[in-house]
């Protein structure tokens, strides 16, 4: 009989937050990778006798922009705060630079294998699998965490990023479909502790 009570109290807790961060040794290893690129770049013109100026100009802007991103990579090695929280309340994405979403915004998850995508999409899209694709009730308030006037241009990337707001699974330390497990898990407990009312706002999950 305490068996049978311990079962039911078990079903009416709350599954576990679950956190994903990022994975430091996949940044290391871009980051080797950007370096070496740089080396690289940087000892071409030492294999040239004459160097003109055009092309060493374009090379500077090249291994600067390498080197830009080589700083990314070394932020990302050094940060240690989650970059996905799952909750009973709902998910907390940092790249989306808004609050947690509720599970009640959130229509529609899907799984990059499940993804069905158009021409358009895959030609303007960088976006490669795996990764969790997201369709959002409203439009979220986003903030970002720059100072002006880059500001503006951060802004206009966040609106480019919430168009098709996704879950990458690269760089991170869990895989796409252990996000969307535990996803599955917290909406499960979210649909059956809510009211009746509020049932008939589907989440709809996709996986293959």
């Amino acid at each position: 009989m305490m068996n049978n009570n311990h079962d039911i109290d078990n079903k009416n807790t709350a599954p576990p937050g679950y956190y994903v961060y990022y994975n430091p040794r996949v940044h290391q290893f871009k980051l080797l990778a950007i370096l070496a690129i740089c080396a690289v770049l940087i000892s071409l013109p030492l294999m040239v006798a004459k160097t003109e100026t055009g092309p060493l100009y374009i090379l500077i802007v090249f291994v600067a922009g390498f080197l830009t991103w080589a700083y990314v990579t070394i932020l990302r090695i050094r940060d240690r705060r989650p970059q996905v929280i799952i909750d009973e309340t709902g998910i907390f994405v940092r790249d989306w630079y808004c609050n947690i979403l509720p599970w009640s915004e959130i229509e529609f998850i899907s799984h990059s294998s499940s993804v069905r995508r158009g021409i358009i999409s895959a030609l303007t899209r960088s976006r490669r699998g795996p990764y969790l694709l997201f369709k959002f009730a409203n439009n979220p308030i986003y903030a970002s965490s720059i100072s002006p006037p880059l500001s503006y241009v951060h802004k206009i990337w966040i609106e480019m990023e919430l168009q098709e707001p996704a879950i990458m699974e690269f760089g991170l330390d869990k895989k796409a479909t252990q996000i969307l497990s535990a996803i599955e898990e917290h909406i499960e407990y979210w649909q059956k502790s809510t009211r009746s009312d509020a049932k008939d706002n589907a989440v709809i999950l996709s996986t293959n």
